[in-house]
Order: C-alpha cells, then structure tokens, then sequence
C-alpha cells in the first residue's frame, strides 16, 4: 500500500504496515489536515470468513470503546472510516517499545521497572473497569513503554462491557476470546470476563517481565489453557530469589483461579505496587530516566503532590 491515501488525500500512509496485529493490520501515517503522526488500524477480513460480520462489529466496537477510554495510559482515538469497504480507525502513534520485545532483547526486568509498568497498567484498568469496560486480551506485546518511562495499554478489539446485551451476543459463540497464555480460568471454562479476569492476565504480565518466561508455556493452546485452570503457579522466589515476598505474594493472589480470591480491585493491586518502586536505574536504551525536563514527567509530578494532601486510596475507589 505504498503512497496509498485516504479520506481524499488527508491521511497519507508509509510504504510498510507496523509489525503484529492479529485482528487489524496497522500502518504509520500522517495526517496532512493537522500535520501531525497518526497510525491507521484497518480491520482484517479473512478471506471467505463466515465471521465477517462478527469482526465488523468488534473492530465498531473498539473503535467506540478506546474514543470513550480518556487516559494518557490509552492511545487516543483521532477519527474512523471506510476505505475500498474496509473500516478503519485513525489514532495516536506510540514511539517504544512492547515489554514482549523488551524482554526477549533483554530477558528478565529489573524489579522496580517491572512494578512501574505493572502499576501504571492497573492506572488504566482502573479507568476502563470504572466504564464497565473489561479488556480481555492483556499481554506483553499490548503494553507499550515510550522512552520517558510512561505505559501505553494497546489493542482494545476483544475488550467487551459485560453488562451490555451485546456481551453475551458475542461471547457465547463457543470461541475463546483472549491469547491462551494470558487467560484466566473464568474465560477459559465459562466464557466469562469480569474486572478479576484484567487482574489474572496483570498477574501473568507480571511473572513474565520479572522471570523472562511466560507462566505457563507451550505450543498446544489447548494445553496451555487446561494448566491456566488446573496448575498451581510456582512461586516467584523459587525462579528469581531477589523479588521481595511482598511482589512474590501479590503475583500469586493474581493469580488465583477463582476471580473472588483475587485482589479486589486494579485500585488495590496499584497501592500494593506502590513501595516496589524503587531501584529504578536505567533501563537499557528503553527508557531515558535522566530527563528533568520531559514535559509528561513533569505534569505527573504535579498531579502526585496532591497525594500529599489527601490518602491516594480516596482519590482512586
């Protein structure tokens, strides 16, 4: 799609789609109207797919679902439309890198990088469940780390609202909706999702950026699901002896199998995240951490001191 233009020549695309995507294929772009980067996501039809209406209405979905998401930690949502009768949705670009890529370069994460970017995560969960919004599909390469150390939660396309009739429209198709190496039991053995399911996949997110492997690895998805539901998760000391017990245990109450047994909010998890932040050297060429000056950093530092004023506990529930 080399030169190829939309919207009467307002949004004009690179010669090359971004990597990944498994519902959309997403290429760089610009707009010439506000001259500024965009990326543009169109939706992929397989061909001959008897489900093509069902991803019509999931990419109309997402597109609807990440405009009504106002969060720095969510991609904004610039514009959408058809193009050639493929739909497409116009939206931020995010410079970095995903903790996928990051750790198969780099291998395990530093504890304290490991519990910022789990903590600034659970910043969005917190706003996506406060809109009922469940993500369903948290994983590595959905979590992109910008080089002034801030978190971009990405790929909104299976998040559903569950108290909405369309959820369950959707969901009993008998299809699993989640990559089988971040689904918790409940989606697994019920086709269920709830804020706890974002929890359990935080949980596995967590296991890998602070092991290097995923928690439960295979080439068989069937199998990998089955040990989601039936193995115990191995502690986090007996791989990696430096995790303070206090990240050992809120990893393993993640990752409980029955969503009531878990954390009971992304607001709880974030405060338990809170005293591992420490520690935080340079993470490789990722993050530039000496950057007095970066303008996010310093509108997030304003924003903590009111912390200082009022308990964060108040301010988050």
């Amino acid at each position: 799609m080399p030169g190829h233009s939309l919207n009467g020549g307002r949004y004009e695309l690179e010669s090359l789609p971004l990597p990944g995507g498994t519902m959309g294929q997403v290429w760089p772009g610009r707009d010439t109207r506000l001259d500024r980067e965009v990326v543009v996501k169109f939706i992929r039809l397989p061909r001959g797919s008897s489900d093509e209406a069902l991803i019509r209405r999931r990419f109309r979905r997402e597109s609807q679902i990440t405009a009504r998401l106002t969060h720095p930690g969510v991609p904004a949502v610039y514009d959408a439309g058809v193009d050639e009768g493929r739909p497409f949705l116009v939206m931020q670009r995010v410079h970095g890198i995903d903790i996928a890529d990051l750790i198969a370069e780099h291998g395990p994460l530093p504890v304290g990088w490991s519990a910022i970017i789990a903590a600034q995560v659970c910043a969005v969960l917190i706003a996506a469940h406060r809109e009922s919004l469940v993500h369903r599909d948290l994983k590595p390469s959905n979590v992109m780390l910008e080089p002034n150390g801030a978190v971009k939660v990405l790929d909104f396309g299976l998040a559903v609202e569950p108290s909405r009739a369309e959820y369950s429209r959707i969901t009993q198709t008998g299809e699993f909706a989640g990559t089988p190496a971040y689904m918790a039991p409940e989606q697994i053995e019920a086709y269920r999702s709830e804020p706890a399911t974002d929890l359990y996949a935080l949980g596995c997110t967590l296991h890998e950026m602070l092991t290097g492997e995923r928690l439960f690895a295979g080439t068989e998805p069937y199998k990998v699901m089955q040990r989601h539901v039936k193995d115990a998760p191995p502690p986090l000391r007996s791989l990696r002896a430096d995790v303070p017990a206090g990240l050992e245990r809120l990893v393993l109450d993640l990752l409980e199998k029955k969503p009531e047994d878990r954390p009971d909010s992304a607001t709880v998890v974030y405060q338990r995240l809170l005293p591992m932040l420490t520690d935080l050297d340079p993470l490789v060429e990722a993050v530039v951490v000496n950057a007095p000056a970066d303008p996010t950093r310093l509108y997030a530092a304003v924003l903590s001191s009111l912390s200082a004023t009022r308990p964060i506990g108040g301010t988050l529930s």
